[in-house]
């Protein structure tokens, strides 16, 4: 694909999270709605953080840190995460990266939905985290349910429906897939 024009981009850390859970909660917190932990936001961004105490909710973009440098040639994946209770990988779709949640893409940006508990100074106390202790965040921003207009009607796809209903079978409760 020929680019006649380019976009510097230029992202900056605004903080990073905090969690004393162990890697392998954190790896299976999604099952569990996540982990508690911490925003540690930095010092010049602390007054950005004005007003946000009246909202229950954030959405955190971070920079999937960890990732390597080939994950993110990667393009399609099966939802291995499932296989880990009890999906035969033969189950698992081959799909896309954008119609995933998996952190091998080409921009390893992250997305999260977290309840905010409190913010005590320039620490946010959240939960439903499921980014490792370390991540830097790259934004905040408060979740507001008009975000999404009453036009917006969510569709799902329907090989994630059938996961979904599977996981459900598995777990007794929905998941994200």
């Amino acid at each position: 694909m020929r680019r006649d024009w380019t976009i510097p981009i230029e992202i900056e850390p605004i903080g990073y999270v905090r969690t004393d859970a162990s890697e392998e909660d954190i790896r299976n917190s999604w099952v569990k709605g996540g982990v508690d932990g911490r925003i540690e936001i930095l010092p010049e961004y602390e007054r950005g953080l004005k007003g946000l105490e009246g909202f229950s909710h954030i959405i955190v973009l971070a920079w999937l840190h960890r990732a390597v440098p080939w994950h993110r040639k990667v393009l399609q994946v099966k939802p291995r995460l499932l296989a880990r209770f009890g999906i035969p990988m033969e189950e698992l779709p081959l799909v896309g990266v954008f119609a995933t949640d998996s952190p091998d893409r080409p921009n390893p940006i992250a997305i999260d939905v977290l309840r905010l508990k409190s913010i005590e100074g320039r620490v946010l106390n959240v939960s439903g985290l499921d980014l490792f202790d370390g991540t830097p965040v790259l934004d905040i921003r408060a979740l507001d349910p008009d975000t999404f207009p009453p036009h917006c009607q969510v569709r799902v796809a329907e090989w994630a429906l059938r996961l979904k209903a599977r996981m459900r079978e598995i777990l007794g409760k929905d998941v994200r897939i």
